[in-house]
């Protein structure tokens, strides 16, 4: 649109009109007025309602984050969805604006405190901050003229190491058994295979390898984000399982429920825990179940991080380490040796 607008009046009429050229082409709107004063001041008005606006507001950034760079590489966009939803407050800011961004924030963040866990106020965090770095990158989004606020996040996440003992393992097992199909199979596979549960729910009947004994939980090359997996052994607890499950694969997936892919575990799965009565106990719980039997049984730390998928013998010492043999033989040594039986002594 060009800059050139004018005040004139139409060929036999007193009301005043706003000409200008859009695409080559001629264009007019008529202000209403027949005094040209007044017409003037409307003018004006227009053309700042016309001029491309200097500034971004967040929702725009979101917006233009999500369509351009999150959903090419996000396997699903429902989690994604709703945290643009939650942050919908703050999308008439402007992050250029840092004193006024900076109070908005500060307002949202409080009054959500009271509703959400630190951990998911700090998930839905991280994805205003990451948009607004995303859209100040000179080379990605290229949508601020200027240095943003950037808010903070300042959740400490600990680690979080629960595995299942040997009676609550039993106990798990015997009312696995009564479940239905799509659930036990998710939860077999999960414990036998220290599998996350997105792979699980991701697998199909192609990655089932019944003449090697293997399941390939190796991600499709579809380009979507996915954390490391691997190949993993046929169990006996699952094989009679895995079999029902491919014979009767209506869509292809092995977790079918009702003949559609499950797509979500967490209802069914929190009745399940409720009937076992296991205690602060989560699905992803049951993939570090795997981990520490195997360093209770003495598998080298190299083993487990392969089979856990980490990217690093640390990352896996960090949660395992604690409890492997091999780490623990020489305090329990010097305990046995320094701390004897004062009665042991006496005699």
């Amino acid at each position: 649109m060009s800059n050139d607008y004018q005040l004139k009046r139409r060929k036999g009429r007193d009301v005043w009109h706003i000409y200008w050229t859009e695409n080559g082409r001629q264009q007019w709107a008529s202000t209403g007025q027949t005094d040209e004063k007044v017409a003037a001041k409307f003018l004006e008005t227009f053309k700042q309602l016309q001029a491309p606006s200097s500034s971004v507001n967040v929702g725009k950034i979101l917006r233009e984050y999500s369509h351009q760079h999150y959903q090419r590489t996000a396997v699903s966009m429902t989690r994604h969805n709703s945290i643009l939803k939650v942050l919908e407050p703050l999308n008439d800011c402007n992050p250029l604006d840092h004193t006024a961004f900076k109070s908005a924030v500060r307002a949202w963040k409080k009054e959500r405190c009271f509703s959400v866990k630190p951990v998911t106020l700090a998930r839905e965090l991280s994805v205003l901050i990451a948009a607004i770095n995303w859209a100040a990158d000179d080379e990605k989004g290229e949508m601020l003229d200027g240095v943003p606020y950037i808010p903070k996040n300042d959740y400490k996440k600990e680690a979080r190491v629960r595995w299942l003992d040997e009676d609550e393992k039993r106990v798990l097992l015997d009312v696995l058994q009564t479940e239905p199909l799509h659930l036990k199979l998710a939860v077999g596979i999960a414990i036998s295979t220290a599998s996350r549960q997105t792979a699980i729910l991701e697998l199909q009947k192609h990655q089932i390898k019944w003449r090697e004994g293997q399941i390939d939980f190796n991600p499709p090359n579809d380009g979507k984000r996915r954390k490391a997996r691997r190949v993993c052994d046929i169990t006996g607890l699952i094989e009679a399982w895995l079999r029902e499950a491919y014979d009767n694969s209506v869509t292809g997936h092995i977790i079918e429920k009702d003949g559609h892919p499950v797509k979500k575990l967490y209802r069914d799965f929190d009745k399940f825990r409720q009937k076992t009565g296991i205690q602060n106990f989560r699905f992803h719980d049951l993939r570090s179940t795997w981990a520490a039997g195997a360093a209770l049984a003495g598998v080298p730390m190299e083993q487990i991080r392969d089979a856990l998928g980490h990217s690093t013998v640390m990352m896996t010492e960090k949660h395992y380490a604690q409890i492997h043999p091999d780490y623990r033989a020489a305090a329990r040594d010097y305990a046995k040796r320094t701390f004897v039986s004062h009665m042991s002594a006496v005699s």
